[in-house]
């Protein structure tokens, strides 16, 4: 697997997970606990796609 696709992958999975979080949060199911569990679920995902991102930068930057 070369790094374009382990990046993709790993983006794939981490949209999909963080689907979920944020369609259990819109549609009311979860009780107090389990909103501010799924809210930081969803800041997690989006820091850790951050960080792939900038990952992804830094390893293309050095190809150049």
């Amino acid at each position: 697997m070369d790094e374009q696709s382990a990046f993709g992958f790993m983006h794939r999975h981490l949209d999909e997970h963080r689907k979920l979080a944020a369609e259990a949060v819109l549609a009311g199911r979860a009780n107090p606990d389990e909103y501010h569990r799924l809210c930081g679920v969803i800041q997690g995902i989006d820091f850790a796609k951050d960080v792939i991102n900038n990952l992804a930068k830094r390893m293309e930057d050095d190809d150049e």
